[in-house]
Formats: structure tokens, C-alpha cells, sequence
């Protein structure tokens, strides 16, 4: 646990979010510890007061995360992240990029041979910028998440998985220089839903991949390693 706090405090500022995939599944070596590389794109429309902007955000990040318990998983991911929008005149033609980060709370509710029923809180931000000479352009926002998700065991190296989620997005847009304005955007509660499958493809390692749809739609791929 040690391990984990230390990050913990040193993302403790930017800001919480999600991790890649399924927990991986305990054994007797007494690794509790597991380290993913995430690459993922999503779409999303994003509603400003008269207008809604259709937005795409792509991800390359590391998820982090370590059993606090026999049934409890503490996690944390951040990374890069880049934006592009339409129908926004500010971003018009230009990509914004920065980071994202976040927390995530995993709890094995119903755990059997073959399959097991979990539920995760996620709580994460994302913040990416522009400048040129003519302004500077800022857009930030938190997505707070909840997940409900079933683990099947297809084969000796195969996992299926998936469920549904709840969630919404709050933000703001910061531009200065030729023009400046502050603008709040948000997208509404949404309730959808997430599919993925993993390989085994070492003792302690995974690859996966999953699709989503609800507050973001789109997907991820993900390597994943125990420790």
C-alpha cells in the first residue's frame, strides 16, 4: 500500500478518474499490485448555453492500482490527453492537448469459480490547452462515474466482461488574447454501458480491449501487468 499512497499524493492535485479493464485475478504468489498502459479515444457532445459542440478526446496513460483489502481495490490513472472539437469557433482547426488523471474505487460484490459481480466510483479530470499569438485557449473538466460489471471466465485465458455505468461531465472553457470569455459547459447524466475482453497472455500479463458507450462513447486498448 505504501507504493500506491506515495502516487496517490503526488496526483492528489490534478485530479481523479478511471482505470483500464477488469481487476486481475489474485493467486497465491502475493502480487497485489497491478500497472496498465491505456491508448483510448472517445466522442462526446458537449453543451454549452445555445450551442452543442460534438468532441473527441484521445488518451495515452498508465493506470495504477493495489488491493486495500480482500474484496477492495484502490486505483489511479493519468497520462496525456488531446482534444478537437466542432461547431466551436475558438478551436476551430487546431488540436488542444495537456493531461488527464484520476482515482477509482473497485469492490468485488459476488465472486465466483467462473464469474464475479464488481462495482466502481471513478471521479476524474482532464485539462488541455492551445496557444498561438493571436489567444490562448483552455478547456477543463471533471466526470465523476459510476460502474456495475460482470466478470465471465470464457476459457483458461480468456475473459469476458462488462455492465453498466452512470455519469456526467462538467466544464469550462477559458479563452484570452483577441477574444476572451469564460464559458460553462456540461454533459447532462447519462446512464450506458461497456464491453471488453481480456487475454492472458503470460503468467502475470493481460492485454485487453473494450468498447463503451453512455457519457463517452468509444474505446480503449489496454497491456496490463501484475506485480
Amino acid at each position: 500500500m505504501r507504493r500506491l499512497a506515495a502516487l496517490l499524493l503526488i496526483f492528489a492535485l490534478p485530479a481523479p478518474a478511471e482505470a483500464a479493464g477488469p481487476l486481475v485475478p489474485m493467486d497465491n504468489s502475493g502480487s497485489t499490485l497491478d500497472f496498465s498502459l491505456r491508448f483510448a479515444r472517445t466522442k462526446m457532445p458537449l453543451e454549452y448555453a445555445g450551442r452543442t459542440n460534438d468532441a473527441t478526446s484521445r488518451w495515452f496513460g498508465f493506470s495504477l492500482r493495489e488491493k486495500a483489502g480482500k474484496r477492495v481495490t484502490l486505483g489511479m490513472y493519468g497520462g496525456y490527453a488531446w482534444l478537437t472539437q466542432t461547431n466551436n469557433p475558438v478551436t476551430a482547426g487546431i488540436e488542444l492537448n495537456g493531461f488527464h488523471a484520476g482515482f477509482s474505487l473497485h469492490g468485488v460484490l459476488l465472486e465466483g469459480r467462473r464469474a464475479s459481480l464488481y462495482g466502481a466510483l471513478d471521479y476524474g479530470y482532464q485539462k488541455v490547452d492551445h496557444k498561438n499569438d493571436a489567444r490562448t485557449v483552455v478547456i477543463d473538466w471533471s466526470h465523476p462515474q459510476a460502474q456495475l460489471g460482470g466478470i465471465l471466465t470464457l476459457a483458461r485465458n480468456w475473459r469476458l466482461y462488462g455492465g453498466g455505468s452512470y455519469g456526467k461531465i462538467d466544464g469550462e472553457e477559458r479563452v484570452s488574447g483577441s477574444v476572451n470569455h469564460t464559458l460553462a459547459f456540461e454533459r447532462g447524466a447519462q446512464s450506458g454501458g461497456f464491453a471488453g475482453l481480456d487475454l492472458n497472455v503470460e503468467t502475470d500479463g493481460y492485454i485487453g480491449v473494450e468498447l463503451r458507450s453512455g457519457l463517452m462513447r468509444g474505446g480503449e486498448i489496454y497491456f496490463k501487468r501484475r506485480f
